[in-house]
Protein backbone atom coordinates (compact mmCIF):
# COMPACT_ATOMS: atom_id res chain seq x y z
CA UNK A 1 0.00 0.00 0.00
CA UNK A 2 1.37 3.51 -1.10
CA UNK A 3 0.75 5.81 1.56
CA UNK A 4 1.35 9.58 0.42
CA UNK A 5 3.80 11.50 3.65
CA UNK A 6 1.53 14.22 3.88
CA UNK A 7 -1.57 11.43 4.93
CA UNK A 8 0.88 10.07 7.86
CA UNK A 9 2.68 13.14 9.70
CA UNK A 10 -0.02 14.97 12.20
CA UNK A 11 -1.00 18.27 11.82
CA UNK A 12 1.80 19.57 14.02
CA UNK A 13 4.53 18.21 12.43
CA UNK A 14 6.59 21.43 12.54
CA UNK A 15 6.74 21.45 16.43
CA UNK A 16 7.89 17.38 16.52
CA UNK A 17 11.61 16.68 16.02
CA UNK A 18 13.12 15.00 13.37
CA UNK A 19 13.45 12.21 14.99
CA UNK A 20 9.87 11.64 16.12
CA UNK A 21 8.50 12.06 12.33
CA UNK A 22 10.88 9.52 11.07
CA UNK A 23 9.37 6.92 14.17
CA UNK A 24 5.58 8.09 12.89
CA UNK A 25 6.55 7.48 9.13
CA UNK A 26 8.56 3.84 10.06
CA UNK A 27 5.44 2.59 12.11
CA UNK A 28 2.94 3.83 9.39
CA UNK A 29 4.97 1.79 6.57
CA UNK A 30 5.69 -1.16 8.99
CA UNK A 31 1.87 -1.11 9.93
CA UNK A 32 1.02 -0.96 5.85
CA UNK A 33 3.21 -3.16 5.43
CA UNK A 34 1.96 -5.88 7.80
CA UNK A 35 -1.24 -5.35 6.27
CA UNK A 36 0.21 -5.91 2.68
CA UNK A 37 1.40 -9.48 4.09
CA UNK A 38 -1.52 -9.78 5.71
CA UNK A 39 -4.23 -9.35 2.73
CA UNK A 40 -1.45 -11.63 0.59
CA UNK A 41 -1.98 -14.74 3.17
CA UNK A 42 -5.72 -14.31 2.78
CA UNK A 43 -5.40 -13.87 -1.12
CA UNK A 44 -3.56 -17.17 -0.85
CA UNK A 45 -6.06 -18.31 1.15
CA UNK A 46 -8.70 -17.40 -1.65
CA UNK A 47 -6.83 -18.87 -4.56
CA UNK A 48 -6.43 -22.51 -1.84
CA UNK A 49 -10.38 -22.44 -1.78
CA UNK A 50 -10.79 -21.74 -5.87
CA UNK A 51 -8.66 -24.33 -6.46
CA UNK A 52 -10.67 -26.60 -4.69
CA UNK A 53 -14.00 -25.60 -5.95
CA UNK A 54 -15.03 -28.72 -8.17
CA UNK A 55 -16.85 -31.07 -6.29
CA UNK A 56 -17.44 -28.66 -3.44
CA UNK A 57 -20.15 -27.47 -3.95
CA UNK A 58 -22.56 -26.36 -0.92
CA UNK A 59 -25.59 -25.35 -0.25
CA UNK A 60 -27.19 -22.13 -0.57
CA UNK A 61 -29.65 -19.04 0.43
CA UNK A 62 -29.01 -17.51 -2.67
CA UNK A 63 -32.31 -18.03 -5.18
CA UNK A 64 -31.29 -16.25 -8.32
CA UNK A 65 -29.82 -18.11 -11.30
CA UNK A 66 -25.95 -16.48 -10.20
CA UNK A 67 -25.78 -17.94 -6.89
CA UNK A 68 -22.90 -20.37 -7.74
CA UNK A 69 -21.26 -17.88 -10.82
CA UNK A 70 -17.47 -17.94 -10.87
CA UNK A 71 -16.74 -14.45 -12.28
CA UNK A 72 -18.67 -11.66 -13.27
CA UNK A 73 -18.25 -8.26 -15.54
CA UNK A 74 -21.19 -6.76 -15.06
CA UNK A 75 -22.27 -5.35 -11.58
CA UNK A 76 -24.57 -8.66 -10.23
CA UNK A 77 -27.98 -8.56 -8.54
CA UNK A 78 -28.64 -11.50 -5.96
CA UNK A 79 -31.88 -12.22 -4.70
CA UNK A 80 -31.57 -14.00 -0.92
CA UNK A 81 -34.09 -16.38 0.33
CA UNK A 82 -36.84 -14.41 2.40
CA UNK A 83 -36.83 -15.37 5.82
CA UNK A 84 -39.54 -14.80 8.69
CA UNK A 85 -38.19 -12.05 11.17
CA UNK A 86 -35.94 -10.68 8.83
CA UNK A 87 -36.02 -6.83 7.52
CA UNK A 88 -32.63 -6.20 6.59
CA UNK A 89 -30.04 -8.18 3.90
CA UNK A 90 -26.61 -7.06 3.70
CA UNK A 91 -23.62 -7.99 1.99
CA UNK A 92 -20.12 -6.97 2.64
CA UNK A 93 -17.70 -6.96 -0.05
CA UNK A 94 -13.66 -7.35 0.58
CA UNK A 95 -10.52 -6.96 -1.57
CA UNK A 96 -7.63 -6.71 0.30
CA UNK A 97 -7.60 -3.76 2.91
CA UNK A 98 -10.59 -2.69 0.94
CA UNK A 99 -14.19 -3.53 1.98
CA UNK A 100 -17.60 -2.44 1.11
CA UNK A 101 -21.63 -3.14 2.23
CA UNK A 102 -24.83 -2.77 0.17
CA UNK A 103 -27.48 -2.81 2.29
CA UNK A 104 -31.50 -3.55 1.42
CA UNK A 105 -34.95 -3.86 3.14
CA UNK A 106 -36.04 -6.32 0.81
CA UNK A 107 -33.98 -9.38 -0.12
CA UNK A 108 -31.96 -7.72 -3.18
CA UNK A 109 -28.87 -6.66 -3.28
CA UNK A 110 -27.22 -4.84 -6.32
CA UNK A 111 -23.51 -4.52 -6.62
CA UNK A 112 -23.92 -2.00 -8.64
CA UNK A 113 -22.85 0.89 -6.68
CA UNK A 114 -19.54 0.14 -5.12
CA UNK A 115 -18.54 -1.95 -8.60
CA UNK A 116 -17.07 0.67 -10.12
CA UNK A 117 -14.84 1.17 -7.18
CA UNK A 118 -13.34 -2.58 -7.08
CA UNK A 119 -10.88 -3.85 -8.84
CA UNK A 120 -10.87 -7.02 -11.70
CA UNK A 121 -9.83 -9.21 -9.04
CA UNK A 122 -11.25 -11.76 -6.65
CA UNK A 123 -13.32 -10.67 -3.71
CA UNK A 124 -15.23 -11.91 -0.88
CA UNK A 125 -18.90 -11.95 -0.83
CA UNK A 126 -20.60 -11.96 2.66
CA UNK A 127 -24.12 -11.81 2.92
CA UNK A 128 -26.71 -11.57 6.30
CA UNK A 129 -29.74 -11.62 6.93
CA UNK A 130 -30.54 -9.70 9.73
CA UNK A 131 -33.63 -8.43 11.93
CA UNK A 132 -35.03 -5.41 13.49
CA UNK A 133 -32.23 -5.16 16.41
CA UNK A 134 -29.53 -5.96 13.46
CA UNK A 135 -28.66 -9.53 15.21
CA UNK A 136 -27.61 -11.77 12.06
CA UNK A 137 -30.30 -14.54 11.38
CA UNK A 138 -28.21 -16.31 8.48
CA UNK A 139 -25.33 -15.62 6.95
CA UNK A 140 -23.30 -17.15 3.99
CA UNK A 141 -19.69 -16.59 2.64
CA UNK A 142 -18.59 -17.24 -1.51
CA UNK A 143 -15.15 -16.17 -3.39
CA UNK A 144 -15.92 -14.73 -6.75
CA UNK A 145 -14.19 -13.04 -9.01
CA UNK A 146 -14.88 -9.56 -11.10
CA UNK A 147 -13.12 -10.30 -14.18
CA UNK A 148 -12.04 -7.35 -16.95
CA UNK A 149 -14.25 -6.56 -19.80
CA UNK A 150 -13.28 -6.03 -23.72
CA UNK A 151 -10.54 -3.65 -24.33
CA UNK A 152 -10.80 -3.81 -28.03
CA UNK A 153 -8.74 -5.34 -30.78
CA UNK A 154 -5.18 -4.62 -29.69
CA UNK A 155 -3.18 -6.67 -32.55
CA UNK A 156 -3.24 -7.52 -35.94
CA UNK A 157 -4.46 -10.89 -37.45
CA UNK A 158 -2.70 -14.62 -36.34
CA UNK A 159 -1.98 -16.68 -39.24
CA UNK A 160 -5.15 -18.54 -38.85
CA UNK A 161 -5.36 -20.82 -41.18
CA UNK A 162 -1.62 -21.80 -40.86
CA UNK A 163 -2.44 -22.67 -36.95
CA UNK A 164 -5.44 -24.14 -38.55
CA UNK A 165 -3.59 -26.51 -41.21
CA UNK A 166 -0.79 -27.76 -38.84
CA UNK A 167 -3.79 -28.96 -36.07
CA UNK A 168 -5.43 -30.52 -38.50
CA UNK A 169 -2.64 -32.15 -40.31
CA UNK A 170 -2.02 -33.17 -36.30
CA UNK A 171 -5.40 -34.48 -36.16
CA UNK A 172 -5.37 -36.21 -39.38
CA UNK A 173 -2.14 -38.13 -38.49
CA UNK A 174 -2.98 -39.38 -34.90
CA UNK A 175 -6.10 -41.49 -36.72
CA UNK A 176 -3.82 -44.13 -37.72
CA UNK A 177 -0.77 -42.71 -35.49
CA UNK A 178 -1.84 -41.84 -32.01
CA UNK A 179 -2.57 -44.36 -29.09
CA UNK A 180 -5.88 -45.43 -27.77
CA UNK A 181 -6.63 -48.00 -25.03
CA UNK A 182 -8.94 -49.31 -27.05
CA UNK A 183 -8.02 -49.36 -31.12
CA UNK A 184 -11.05 -51.37 -33.35
CA UNK A 185 -9.24 -52.64 -36.25
CA UNK A 186 -8.59 -50.52 -39.50
CA UNK A 187 -10.78 -47.42 -37.66
CA UNK A 188 -9.06 -43.94 -35.82
CA UNK A 189 -7.57 -44.15 -32.73
CA UNK A 190 -10.15 -40.94 -32.51
CA UNK A 191 -13.42 -43.23 -32.72
CA UNK A 192 -12.84 -44.67 -29.48
CA UNK A 193 -10.65 -42.32 -27.65
CA UNK A 194 -11.65 -38.49 -27.24
CA UNK A 195 -8.20 -37.29 -25.32
CA UNK A 196 -4.78 -37.49 -26.36
CA UNK A 197 -2.49 -39.27 -23.74
CA UNK A 198 -1.75 -38.14 -19.99
CA UNK A 199 2.01 -37.57 -19.91
CA UNK A 200 2.25 -36.70 -16.05
CA UNK A 201 0.93 -39.38 -13.75
CA UNK A 202 0.26 -37.16 -11.25
CA UNK A 203 -1.99 -35.04 -13.34
CA UNK A 204 -5.44 -34.13 -11.67
CA UNK A 205 -7.71 -35.73 -14.05
CA UNK A 206 -5.91 -38.96 -13.91
CA UNK A 207 -3.36 -41.55 -15.55
CA UNK A 208 -4.02 -42.36 -19.22
CA UNK A 209 -1.01 -42.97 -21.21
CA UNK A 210 -2.85 -44.48 -24.12
CA UNK A 211 -4.82 -41.73 -24.39
CA UNK A 212 -8.39 -41.50 -22.75
CA UNK A 213 -10.46 -44.84 -22.84
CA UNK A 214 -13.99 -42.91 -23.36
CA UNK A 215 -15.78 -41.14 -26.34
CA UNK A 216 -19.19 -39.38 -27.09
CA UNK A 217 -19.89 -40.09 -30.78
CA UNK A 218 -23.23 -37.58 -30.88
CA UNK A 219 -20.97 -34.79 -29.77
CA UNK A 220 -17.26 -35.74 -30.69
CA UNK A 221 -17.93 -37.75 -34.02
CA UNK A 222 -20.39 -34.72 -34.80
CA UNK A 223 -17.69 -32.11 -34.76
CA UNK A 224 -14.80 -34.48 -36.48
CA UNK A 225 -17.25 -35.02 -39.30
CA UNK A 226 -18.10 -31.06 -40.09
CA UNK A 227 -14.37 -30.44 -39.20
CA UNK A 228 -12.92 -32.53 -41.75
CA UNK A 229 -15.79 -31.53 -44.23
CA UNK A 230 -14.51 -27.45 -43.52
CA UNK A 231 -10.90 -28.59 -44.05
CA UNK A 232 -11.52 -30.07 -47.03
CA UNK A 233 -14.07 -27.60 -48.30
CA UNK A 234 -11.10 -25.01 -48.14
CA UNK A 235 -9.48 -27.13 -50.20
CA UNK A 236 -6.30 -27.49 -47.61
CA UNK A 237 -3.51 -29.58 -48.61
CA UNK A 238 -5.27 -33.24 -47.08
CA UNK A 239 -8.46 -33.25 -48.62
CA UNK A 240 -8.85 -35.98 -49.55
CA UNK A 241 -7.74 -37.81 -46.93
CA UNK A 242 -9.97 -35.63 -44.37
CA UNK A 243 -13.00 -36.67 -46.56
CA UNK A 244 -12.00 -40.65 -46.45
CA UNK A 245 -12.39 -40.12 -42.90
CA UNK A 246 -15.26 -38.30 -42.56
CA UNK A 247 -17.32 -40.84 -44.93
CA UNK A 248 -15.56 -43.48 -42.06
CA UNK A 249 -16.79 -41.61 -39.15
CA UNK A 250 -20.29 -41.27 -40.41
CA UNK A 251 -20.48 -45.08 -41.87
CA UNK A 252 -18.70 -46.05 -38.40
CA UNK A 253 -22.24 -44.56 -36.54
CA UNK A 254 -24.54 -45.34 -39.16
CA UNK A 255 -23.06 -49.15 -38.57
CA UNK A 256 -22.71 -49.23 -34.35
CA UNK A 257 -26.08 -47.95 -33.11
CA UNK A 258 -28.74 -48.70 -30.72
CA UNK A 259 -31.09 -51.92 -32.03
CA UNK A 260 -33.82 -51.23 -34.26
CA UNK A 261 -36.33 -51.49 -31.55
CA UNK A 262 -37.30 -50.10 -27.67
CA UNK A 263 -38.33 -46.07 -27.46
CA UNK A 264 -35.44 -44.72 -29.62
CA UNK A 265 -35.00 -47.87 -32.35
CA UNK A 266 -31.20 -47.06 -34.35
CA UNK A 267 -30.69 -43.65 -32.21
CA UNK A 268 -27.07 -43.27 -31.87
CA UNK A 269 -24.91 -43.85 -28.39
CA UNK A 270 -23.95 -40.80 -26.92
CA UNK A 271 -21.15 -42.62 -24.49
CA UNK A 272 -18.96 -45.38 -25.50
CA UNK A 273 -16.40 -47.54 -23.46
CA UNK A 274 -13.28 -49.22 -24.25
CA UNK A 275 -15.08 -51.21 -26.88
CA UNK A 276 -18.22 -51.38 -25.22
CA UNK A 277 -21.66 -49.04 -26.32
CA UNK A 278 -22.41 -47.02 -22.79
CA UNK A 279 -20.51 -46.55 -19.88
CA UNK A 280 -19.29 -43.19 -17.73
CA UNK A 281 -22.07 -41.08 -16.17
CA UNK A 282 -24.67 -42.14 -18.31
CA UNK A 283 -24.39 -46.05 -18.05
CA UNK A 284 -26.84 -47.31 -20.83
CA UNK A 285 -28.78 -44.37 -20.98
CA UNK A 286 -28.59 -42.12 -23.38
CA UNK A 287 -28.50 -38.20 -23.72
CA UNK A 288 -31.66 -37.99 -25.86
CA UNK A 289 -30.89 -34.23 -27.72
CA UNK A 290 -27.15 -34.92 -28.92
CA UNK A 291 -28.64 -37.15 -31.28
CA UNK A 292 -29.07 -34.14 -33.00
CA UNK A 293 -25.74 -32.83 -33.60
CA UNK A 294 -24.85 -35.47 -34.63
CA UNK A 295 -27.83 -35.53 -36.90
CA UNK A 296 -26.76 -31.79 -38.40
CA UNK A 297 -23.12 -33.47 -39.37
CA UNK A 298 -24.96 -35.54 -41.55
CA UNK A 299 -27.06 -32.98 -43.34
CA UNK A 300 -23.50 -31.37 -44.07
CA UNK A 301 -22.18 -35.19 -45.35
CA UNK A 302 -25.24 -35.04 -47.34
CA UNK A 303 -24.64 -32.13 -48.86
CA UNK A 304 -21.16 -32.84 -49.48
CA UNK A 305 -21.57 -36.35 -50.91
CA UNK A 306 -25.19 -36.84 -51.82
CA UNK A 307 -25.02 -40.08 -49.99
CA UNK A 308 -29.02 -40.69 -49.56
CA UNK A 309 -28.42 -42.84 -46.52
CA UNK A 310 -27.32 -39.74 -44.59
CA UNK A 311 -30.14 -37.54 -45.45
CA UNK A 312 -32.14 -40.64 -44.17
CA UNK A 313 -30.89 -40.83 -40.83
CA UNK A 314 -30.56 -37.43 -40.07
CA UNK A 315 -34.59 -36.90 -40.67
CA UNK A 316 -34.93 -40.45 -38.41
CA UNK A 317 -33.09 -38.91 -35.90
CA UNK A 318 -35.75 -35.91 -35.69
CA UNK A 319 -38.39 -37.79 -36.06
CA UNK A 320 -37.87 -39.98 -33.45
CA UNK A 321 -36.75 -37.18 -30.96
CA UNK A 322 -39.82 -35.29 -31.91
CA UNK A 323 -41.89 -38.14 -30.06
CA UNK A 324 -40.30 -36.87 -27.10
CA UNK A 325 -41.24 -33.40 -26.81
CA UNK A 326 -43.62 -32.25 -24.10
CA UNK A 327 -46.68 -30.22 -24.26
CA UNK A 328 -44.59 -27.13 -23.11
CA UNK A 329 -42.31 -27.36 -26.09
CA UNK A 330 -39.25 -28.88 -23.84
CA UNK A 331 -37.88 -32.64 -24.29
CA UNK A 332 -36.14 -34.66 -21.19
CA UNK A 333 -32.45 -34.78 -20.41
CA UNK A 334 -31.25 -38.43 -20.59
CA UNK A 335 -33.61 -41.13 -20.93
CA UNK A 336 -33.45 -45.25 -21.00
CA UNK A 337 -33.33 -45.87 -25.02
CA UNK A 338 -34.86 -49.42 -24.47
CA UNK A 339 -37.74 -48.25 -22.08
CA UNK A 340 -37.97 -44.50 -23.05
CA UNK A 341 -37.87 -43.85 -19.19
CA UNK A 342 -36.52 -40.42 -18.00
CA UNK A 343 -33.37 -40.70 -16.00
CA UNK A 344 -32.81 -36.78 -15.99
CA UNK A 345 -35.56 -34.22 -16.42
CA UNK A 346 -34.26 -30.88 -17.24
CA UNK A 347 -32.28 -29.51 -20.09
CA UNK A 348 -31.83 -26.13 -21.66
CA UNK A 349 -30.69 -27.81 -24.88
CA UNK A 350 -34.61 -27.91 -26.88
CA UNK A 351 -32.65 -25.90 -29.65
CA UNK A 352 -30.95 -28.66 -30.51
CA UNK A 353 -33.67 -30.16 -32.12
CA UNK A 354 -34.88 -26.68 -33.93
CA UNK A 355 -31.16 -26.88 -35.42
CA UNK A 356 -31.57 -30.00 -36.75
CA UNK A 357 -35.21 -29.25 -38.49
CA UNK A 358 -34.05 -26.30 -40.10
CA UNK A 359 -30.70 -27.29 -41.22
CA UNK A 360 -33.01 -30.21 -42.88
CA UNK A 361 -35.27 -27.52 -44.30
CA UNK A 362 -33.33 -27.52 -47.50
CA UNK A 363 -33.75 -30.99 -48.33
CA UNK A 364 -36.70 -32.12 -46.74
CA UNK A 365 -39.87 -30.22 -45.19
CA UNK A 366 -42.24 -31.72 -42.63
CA UNK A 367 -44.72 -28.93 -41.32
CA UNK A 368 -45.26 -30.95 -38.07
CA UNK A 369 -41.41 -30.97 -37.30
CA UNK A 370 -40.93 -27.33 -38.19
CA UNK A 371 -44.15 -26.98 -35.59
CA UNK A 372 -42.19 -28.65 -32.74
CA UNK A 373 -39.36 -26.56 -33.86
CA UNK A 374 -41.13 -23.21 -33.58
CA UNK A 375 -42.57 -24.75 -29.55
CA UNK A 376 -39.20 -25.57 -29.01
CA UNK A 377 -37.86 -22.21 -29.55
CA UNK A 378 -40.85 -20.15 -27.68
CA UNK A 379 -40.25 -22.66 -24.92
CA UNK A 380 -36.54 -21.98 -24.25
CA UNK A 381 -36.93 -18.27 -24.49
CA UNK A 382 -40.35 -18.70 -21.96
CA UNK A 383 -38.88 -20.71 -19.64
CA UNK A 384 -34.38 -20.87 -20.21
CA UNK A 385 -33.88 -17.18 -21.25
CA UNK A 386 -35.89 -15.57 -18.34
CA UNK A 387 -34.39 -17.86 -15.74
CA UNK A 388 -30.65 -18.22 -17.31
CA UNK A 389 -31.14 -21.73 -16.42
CA UNK A 390 -28.61 -22.75 -19.03
CA UNK A 391 -27.68 -26.15 -17.29
CA UNK A 392 -23.96 -27.80 -18.01
CA UNK A 393 -25.33 -30.76 -20.26
CA UNK A 394 -22.30 -32.37 -21.26
CA UNK A 395 -22.48 -36.37 -21.23
CA UNK A 396 -19.69 -37.15 -18.69
CA UNK A 397 -20.90 -34.08 -16.27
CA UNK A 398 -22.90 -35.86 -13.05
CA UNK A 399 -26.25 -34.06 -12.11
CA UNK A 400 -25.53 -30.76 -10.04
CA UNK A 401 -27.85 -28.94 -7.96
CA UNK A 402 -29.79 -26.45 -9.89
CA UNK A 403 -27.84 -23.72 -11.13
CA UNK A 404 -24.27 -25.29 -9.77
CA UNK A 405 -23.23 -25.91 -12.78
CA UNK A 406 -23.87 -23.49 -15.62
CA UNK A 407 -22.23 -23.29 -19.04
CA UNK A 408 -22.23 -21.31 -22.24
CA UNK A 409 -22.28 -24.02 -24.49
CA UNK A 410 -26.69 -24.02 -25.16
CA UNK A 411 -26.56 -20.57 -25.06
CA UNK A 412 -24.20 -19.98 -28.11
CA UNK A 413 -26.23 -22.65 -30.10
CA UNK A 414 -29.56 -20.36 -29.68
CA UNK A 415 -27.73 -17.06 -30.16
CA UNK A 416 -26.78 -18.24 -33.45
CA UNK A 417 -30.40 -20.21 -34.40
CA UNK A 418 -31.62 -16.49 -33.35
CA UNK A 419 -29.75 -14.75 -35.63
CA UNK A 420 -30.40 -17.04 -38.69
CA UNK A 421 -33.99 -16.83 -38.11
CA UNK A 422 -34.02 -13.05 -37.16
CA UNK A 423 -36.66 -12.67 -39.94
CA UNK A 424 -39.04 -14.68 -38.06
CA UNK A 425 -39.36 -12.32 -35.30
CA UNK A 426 -37.79 -8.76 -34.56
CA UNK A 427 -37.25 -9.64 -30.99
CA UNK A 428 -34.95 -12.54 -31.85
CA UNK A 429 -31.93 -10.17 -32.77
CA UNK A 430 -31.91 -8.31 -29.49
CA UNK A 431 -32.26 -11.22 -27.16
CA UNK A 432 -29.63 -12.65 -29.28
CA UNK A 433 -27.34 -9.81 -28.09
CA UNK A 434 -28.81 -10.16 -24.17
CA UNK A 435 -27.82 -13.66 -24.87
CA UNK A 436 -24.11 -13.31 -25.67
CA UNK A 437 -23.53 -10.44 -22.73
CA UNK A 438 -24.49 -13.52 -20.66
CA UNK A 439 -21.98 -15.60 -21.55
CA UNK A 440 -19.38 -12.76 -22.08
CA UNK A 441 -20.45 -12.18 -18.34
CA UNK A 442 -20.42 -15.54 -16.91
CA UNK A 443 -17.60 -17.40 -19.22
CA UNK A 444 -15.49 -14.94 -21.33
CA UNK A 445 -11.44 -14.20 -19.96
CA UNK A 446 -10.77 -11.43 -22.11
CA UNK A 447 -7.41 -10.26 -20.86
CA UNK A 448 -4.14 -12.14 -19.70
CA UNK A 449 -4.80 -9.63 -16.23
CA UNK A 450 -8.33 -11.65 -15.31
CA UNK A 451 -8.03 -13.73 -12.06
CA UNK A 452 -10.40 -16.06 -13.29
CA UNK A 453 -8.93 -18.51 -13.95
CA UNK A 454 -7.19 -20.92 -10.88
CA UNK A 455 -6.33 -24.56 -11.82
CA UNK A 456 -6.76 -27.04 -9.63
CA UNK A 457 -2.99 -28.01 -9.53
CA UNK A 458 -1.37 -24.91 -10.51
CA UNK A 459 -3.32 -22.24 -8.51
CA UNK A 460 -3.61 -18.67 -10.68
CA UNK A 461 -2.64 -18.53 -13.98
CA UNK A 462 -3.17 -15.98 -16.10
CA UNK A 463 -3.53 -16.72 -20.39
CA UNK A 464 -4.00 -14.78 -23.24
CA UNK A 465 -7.70 -13.88 -24.10
CA UNK A 466 -10.33 -14.26 -24.89
CA UNK A 467 -10.64 -17.48 -24.33
CA UNK A 468 -14.28 -19.19 -23.24
CA UNK A 469 -14.52 -20.97 -19.80
CA UNK A 470 -17.05 -24.15 -20.50
CA UNK A 471 -18.57 -24.72 -17.50
CA UNK A 472 -18.56 -24.11 -13.78
CA UNK A 473 -17.63 -27.72 -12.75
CA UNK A 474 -14.79 -27.67 -15.65
CA UNK A 475 -13.49 -24.47 -15.21
CA UNK A 476 -10.89 -23.94 -18.27
CA UNK A 477 -10.84 -21.94 -20.70
CA UNK A 478 -11.22 -23.73 -23.59
CA UNK A 479 -9.76 -23.88 -27.43
CA UNK A 480 -13.31 -25.51 -28.26
CA UNK A 481 -15.60 -22.62 -26.48
CA UNK A 482 -13.24 -19.88 -28.00
CA UNK A 483 -13.66 -21.44 -31.18
CA UNK A 484 -17.72 -21.78 -31.21
CA UNK A 485 -17.76 -18.14 -29.88
CA UNK A 486 -16.20 -16.80 -32.88
CA UNK A 487 -18.92 -18.89 -34.70
CA UNK A 488 -21.77 -17.33 -32.80
CA UNK A 489 -19.85 -13.56 -33.19
CA UNK A 490 -19.79 -14.46 -37.25
CA UNK A 491 -23.07 -15.01 -36.72
CA UNK A 492 -24.02 -11.59 -34.95
CA UNK A 493 -21.99 -9.85 -37.39
CA UNK A 494 -24.15 -11.11 -40.23
CA UNK A 495 -27.35 -10.48 -37.80
CA UNK A 496 -26.47 -6.70 -36.88
CA UNK A 497 -23.30 -5.46 -38.53
CA UNK A 498 -21.79 -4.02 -35.57
CA UNK A 499 -18.27 -4.38 -35.56
CA UNK A 500 -17.58 -5.11 -32.92
CA UNK A 501 -18.83 -8.81 -33.25
CA UNK A 502 -16.03 -9.11 -35.51
CA UNK A 503 -13.21 -7.81 -33.73
CA UNK A 504 -13.90 -10.04 -30.65
CA UNK A 505 -14.29 -13.22 -32.93
CA UNK A 506 -10.67 -12.15 -34.64
CA UNK A 507 -9.03 -11.78 -30.93
CA UNK A 508 -10.18 -15.19 -29.92
CA UNK A 509 -8.50 -16.44 -33.01
CA UNK A 510 -5.16 -14.87 -31.97
CA UNK A 511 -6.27 -16.16 -28.75
CA UNK A 512 -6.80 -19.77 -29.86
CA UNK A 513 -3.59 -19.58 -32.06
CA UNK A 514 -1.26 -18.61 -28.79
CA UNK A 515 -2.97 -21.95 -27.09
CA UNK A 516 -1.29 -23.84 -29.84
CA UNK A 517 2.01 -26.36 -29.06
CA UNK A 518 4.46 -27.14 -31.42
CA UNK A 519 3.36 -30.74 -32.76
CA UNK A 520 -0.03 -28.55 -33.93
CA UNK A 521 -2.11 -29.77 -30.91
CA UNK A 522 -4.26 -26.78 -29.05
CA UNK A 523 -4.08 -26.91 -25.24
CA UNK A 524 -7.54 -27.52 -23.97
CA UNK A 525 -7.06 -26.68 -20.82
CA UNK A 526 -5.03 -23.70 -20.99
CA UNK A 527 -1.83 -25.33 -20.51
CA UNK A 528 0.11 -22.51 -22.48
CA UNK A 529 0.05 -19.51 -20.02
CA UNK A 530 1.77 -16.25 -19.46
CA UNK A 531 4.77 -16.54 -16.68
CA UNK A 532 6.80 -13.35 -16.37
CA UNK A 533 5.71 -12.16 -19.38
CA UNK A 534 6.17 -14.59 -21.36
CA UNK A 535 3.74 -17.30 -22.77
CA UNK A 536 5.16 -20.75 -21.90
CA UNK A 537 4.31 -24.18 -22.85
CA UNK A 538 3.19 -27.02 -20.17
CA UNK A 539 2.63 -29.77 -22.38
CA UNK A 540 3.56 -32.29 -20.29
CA UNK A 541 0.18 -32.60 -18.99
CA UNK A 542 -1.82 -34.08 -22.46
CA UNK A 543 -5.03 -34.54 -22.17
CA UNK A 544 -6.11 -32.14 -25.33
CA UNK A 545 -9.46 -33.33 -26.76
CA UNK A 546 -9.51 -34.41 -30.76
CA UNK A 547 -12.85 -33.02 -30.67
CA UNK A 548 -12.13 -29.47 -28.91
CA UNK A 549 -9.10 -29.07 -31.38
CA UNK A 550 -10.84 -30.14 -35.02
CA UNK A 551 -13.40 -27.13 -33.35
CA UNK A 552 -11.08 -24.78 -33.02
CA UNK A 553 -10.12 -25.01 -36.09
CA UNK A 554 -13.67 -25.20 -37.86
CA UNK A 555 -13.85 -22.15 -36.73
CA UNK A 556 -10.36 -20.83 -37.90
CA UNK A 557 -11.17 -21.42 -41.25
CA UNK A 558 -14.21 -19.86 -41.30
CA UNK A 559 -13.23 -16.56 -39.86
CA UNK A 560 -10.81 -16.90 -41.97
CA UNK A 561 -12.93 -16.95 -45.19
CA UNK A 562 -15.28 -14.78 -43.82
CA UNK A 563 -12.79 -11.98 -43.23
CA UNK A 564 -11.34 -12.40 -46.67
CA UNK A 565 -15.08 -12.40 -47.96
CA UNK A 566 -15.67 -8.82 -46.63
CA UNK A 567 -12.69 -7.92 -47.76
CA UNK A 568 -13.53 -8.25 -50.95
CA UNK A 569 -16.97 -7.01 -50.79
CA UNK A 570 -15.37 -3.57 -49.91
Amino acid sequence: MNVPICQILPKSQTNRSFCQIMILIWTAVLTAAASAAAAEEDRTALIDHLRNWNGNVQPTKIVSWNAYSRQFIDAPTFKLLPMPKVTKYTAEVKQGQQSWQVKSDTPFLSLETIWPQMENKIFTLNFQWLDQAGTSLAAENSIRVKAPDWQGLQEPDADWRGAADRNMEYFIHTAWHGKAPYREPDMPVWIWSCASPTVTHDYWTGDFPDGYPMSYPCNTHALFIGGLLIYADHGRPQSEEAMRLARITADWNLKNRLPDSGAVPLFPYSTITNGQFGGGNEGAHITLLRASLLAIAYVDIYRATQHQPYLDYAIHIAKTTAKFQREDGSFPYRIDPQTGAVSEQYTPAAADFAALVYALEPYYYDPDLTMAAQRAIYWTIAQVCTSSYWKGVYEDVFPWPPFSNLSGGETQLFIRLLCQLKEQDPAFVPLARQLNRFVEDQFVIFSSESEAFIHPVKGLLHVKGPLVFEQFVCWYPMEAHAGLWIRTLIELHKATGEPVYLEKARAAANAICALQFEDGQFSTLGMRYYQDGKIISDKETGFNWYNCNVAASMWLYTLDAYVKSLSEKN
